[in-house]
């Protein structure tokens, strides 16, 4: 018996009113649901330890019990109860991919009053608040509590790109059309207003690779209204086809090309058709190279010498393999075939 339940019983205490929640880590019961039913607690009626009030409220996230999760935070915040970080920053990261912003709103109130500074230094948590929003389907309210976040914590900005980053992969990978037009609207908000085309080159690189026809118009529709993403992409155009053909996406790499001729970026071009030259060479893809060549001379570019040479040879190689000795079929072993 512990010291907690052994002061109830001195009090003469009925045992109703003792409830107990499982200790799934020390295998004993923590009493706590009692002070949770009287308002005139003190911090000397709570007699729990940190540790225990850590493994009461993991063992009732682990059980769903987000009432008496609550309760205990409740409890914690009027008796001034530390928590440990690992543990709120564990709840606060469960309750925001939950979607279930009032339970993130009661942890942002317990860390108010319990440990404020803990509280400013992780900028209000507000980043949980917005993260709960947009899970919960509200990305138009999550995404106005992320830009505010933005603004008024700029040392947390690099975190905030992060968040925002993921939330962009999650809205794309769950086919949210509808949140995906409103990130668009805050991406290039971000970009326009606080000149950070990290947010927005995250959407198009996303959008762009995509299996799904939607998202990438989408990106297209991103590189027309936005000229400083076609300056990024023209840039970086080269590292993004590397990227994606280790992807084996060679449609996302064709997508670009077209992109780029019709930005009359024609050296940005060159080198992208290069490089996908070169893959279909390294794969024996004899269509795919002659599809190129056949584009080289429509556009009049010359590919570099080395991989002619080994197109030619790639060419006579594989007409040497189809070559086959003509063998006259006997009548016993010939079958027809259509």
């Amino acid at each position: 018996m512990d010291v907690f339940t052994n002061e109830l019983l001195k009090q003469d205490k009925p045992k109703s009113d003792i409830l107990s929640v499982s200790n799934l880590y020390g295998g004993k019961e923590i009493c706590w649901s009692y002070y949770t039913k009287n308002n005139n607690t003190t911090n000397n009626d709570v007699k729990m330890t940190n540790e225990e009030i850590d493994n009461s409220l993991l063992g009732l996230v682990s059980k769903n019990k987000d009432k008496q999760v609550v309760d205990l935070i409740k409890m914690c915040s009027n008796n001034r109860k530390f928590i440990t970080e690992s543990t709120i920053k564990r709840l606060f990261r469960t309750y925001s991919i939950a979607g279930k912003p009032d339970i993130i709103a009661i942890l942002q109130q317990y860390c108010h009053n319990v440990d404020y500074e803990l509280y400013k230094r992780n900028g209000e948590f507000l980043h949980y608040l917005a993260k709960a929003h947009c899970f919960k389907g509200n990305a138009e309210k999550g995404l106005t509590i992320l830009s505010d976040c933005y603004k008024k914590y700029e040392g947390l900005r690099g975190f905030y790109r992060i968040i925002l980053r993921e939330l962009i992969q999650d809205t794309i990978l769950n086919r949210s059309e509808a949140s995906l037009v409103i990130f668009k609207k805050y991406v290039l908000e971000f970009s326009n207003k606080w000149n950070d085309d990290y947010p927005l080159v995250c959407f198009w690189h996303m959008c762009w690779s995509s299996s799904w026809f939607s998202d990438q118009m989408l990106s297209n529709e991103l590189l027309e209204t936005s000229e400083k993403l076609q300056n990024i992409v023209r840039d970086k155009a080269t590292i993004f086809s590397i990227n994606i053909l280790r992807e084996y996406n060679e449609d996302a790499v064709v997508s670009l090309m077209q992109s780029l001729l019709k930005y009359k970026m024609i050296t940005e071009y060159t080198k992208v058709l290069q490089l996908l030259f070169n893959y279909k060479l390294r794969n024996r893809d004899i269509r795919g190279c002659r599809e190129i060549v056949r584009n080289c001379e429509a556009l009049g570019i010359k590919l570099p010498s080395d991989q002619q040479g080994r197109y030619i040879r790639m060419l006579i190689n594989n007409e040497m393999s189809e070559e086959k000795p003509i063998t006259k079929p006997t009548l016993k072993n010939f079958k027809m075939k259509f």
